[in-house]
C-alpha cells in the first residue's frame, strides 16, 4: 500500500538530521510513496525527492512571534490542502505551549515523532506528563539509535517506539569523495558544528598531547558555529597554528574524509553520528568516544575503528597514538571500513522502512 507522506523539518541544511530527512524522502519515494517536504525556514541545500513547500519564504524566515504565527497558520492550510496519510515530524519540540497548540489545532493526521538525538528534551517537551499525553496516540515514535529507543521506552512508558538508523548513499558518497582536493599531506579530521557538545577545544588539547604533531600529522576541524573564535584562540594559545587547520562547513566534505588518516569524534553525546558512517564509507577508520548514542552501533572495536571510554580524553589521546603507531591495526580497520557500513546503505534501510510502514496501524 502506498501513502502520501509529509516530512516536516525546520530546514534542509546544516546537520545530520537534515541530511537524513533528504535521504528518507528519496528512499520512501523509491518505495512508491508520494512525498512532500515542508521546511519552516528558507534554508535548503541537501538533496531531496518529492514536492518542496518552503514556508521559510513567508515573512523571509523571520523568527519574530508574528512571523512564526503566520508560518504555523500557513502550515495548517498547507497540511489541510495536502491531506497526508502520515507526517514524519523532524522538528525540535522543546516549547511546550507551541507543541500543545500544534497537536490540538494543526496535526489532525497520523503523526510520527522523529527523535534524532540522545538529548530527549529536544523532542519531548516538559513536563513528562505532557509528552506522554501528546505522543501516546501517535502512529509511532522513531528513534535513530537502539539506545535512544530503550531510554524513551523506559522513561516515558511508550510502546510505539521503533529504532531505524540513518541511511547513507554509499555510491554517491564514493563518487563525491573522488573530487580533487588540496589538503595537508597527512592529517586526521573532526567534523561537526563548532559547539560545546562536540568538545573540539578539548580535542585540540588532546591532539597537542599526542604523538601526531611530532610525526607531521595535522588535525583538520571542519564546521561552522558559535565556538569558531574560541577554537582559533585555543590553537594560538597552544602554538598549533601549523598543526591545526580550522575549515568552514563544506558542501562536499567527502574528499576530506577520504584522504584523512582517520576521523575522530569527541562529542559529549550524539544521536546517530552520520559522520562516522560517512567516513567509513570513504574507507577511512574512526576513533570515537563510546558516548550516547550511536558510536557503539557503528564501530566494531579494533575492526573498523577504536571505541574509547566515554569522556576519557587521556584514553582518546592514546587511541589516536595507537591508530597511527599500530600499522597492523590501522590496515585492519581501513580494510574493513567500507564493508562494515553496508548495513546502513539505502537499500538496507529502505527495507526496514518498508517493513515498518507495512505494519503501521493508522486510524
Amino acid at each position: 500500500m502506498s501513502y502520501k507522506i509529509g516530512i516536516l523539518i525546520d530546514r534542509l541544511n546544516g546537520g545530520g538530521a537534515e541530511r537524513a530527512a533528504g535521504i528518507i524522502s528519496k528512499l520512501l519515494s523509491e518505495l512508491g510513496h508520494k512525498i512532500f517536504i515542508v521546511t519552516l525556514f528558507d534554508d535548503v541545500a541537501y538533496p531531496y525527492q518529492g514536492k518542496l513547500i518552503n514556508l521559510g519564504k513567508y515573512k523571509t524566515g523571520s523568527r519574530s512571534s508574528l512571523a512564526k504565527y503566520l508560518r504555523y497558520k500557513k502550515l495548517h492550510t498547507t497540511l489541510k490542502a495536502e491531506n497526508p496519510d502520515l507526517i514524519l515530524d523532524f522538528r525540535m519540540k522543546d516549547f511546550p505551549l507551541r507543541e500543545k497548540l500544534l497537536n490540538r489545532l494543526v496535526f489532525k493526521y497520523p503523526m510520527i515523532n522523529m527523535v534524532r538525538s540522545y538529548r530527549l528534551e529536544w523532542y519531548f517537551p516538559k513536563p513528562k506528563k505532557l509528552a506522554q499525553h501528546l505522543y501516546a496516540d501517535y502512529a509511532g515514535i522513531i528513534t535513530v539509535a537502539k539506545e535512544i529507543k530503550q531510554v524513551v521506552q523506559q522513561h516515558y512508558g511508550f510502546s510505539n517506539v521503533t529504532a531505524i538508523p540513518n541511511a547513507i548513499d554509499i555510491k554517491a558518497i564514493q563518487r563525491k569523495a573522488n573530487e580533487s582536493l588540496n589538503t595537508p599531506e597527512e592529517y586526521i579530521i573532526a567534523v561537526g558544528r563548532n559547539h560545546p557538545v562536540k568538545q573540539f577545544e578539548a580535542l585540540i588539547l588532546a591532539f597537542s598531547k599526542s604523538n601526531l604533531p611530532k610525526k607531521g600529522i595535522k588535525l583538520v576541524i571542519m564546521g561552522d558555529g558559535n565556538e569558531s573564535e574560541v577554537l582559533k584562540n585555543r590553537v594560538r594559545q597552544l602554538n598549533l597554528q601549523k598543526q591545526v587547520q580550522l575549515l568552514a562547513f563544506q558542501t562536499n566534505p567527502f574528499p576530506f574524509l577520504k584522504h584523512a588518516k582517520f576521523l575522530v569524534l569527541s562529542s559529549k553525546y550524539e544521536g546517530f553520528p552520520n559522520v562516522l558512517v560517512e567516513a567509513l564509507a570513504c574507507g577511512t577508520p574512526v576513533v570515537a568516544f563510546n558516548c550516547s548514542s550511536g558510536p557503539s552501533e557503528i564501530i566494531q572495536h579494533e575492526k573498523n575503528g577504536l571505541l574509547v571510554e566515554n569522556q576519557n580524553f587521556i584514553a582518546l589521546t592514546q587511541a589516536m597514538n595507537r591508530m597511527i603507531d599500530d600499522r597492523a591495526l590501522y590496515e585492519q580497520c581501513k580494510g574493513f571500513a567500507l564493508e562494515s557500513v553496508a548495513c546502513f546503505s539505502i537499500e538496507k534501510v529502505k527495507h526496514l522502512w518498508k517493513q515498518y510502514l507495512a505494519g503501521l496501524k493508522m486510524e
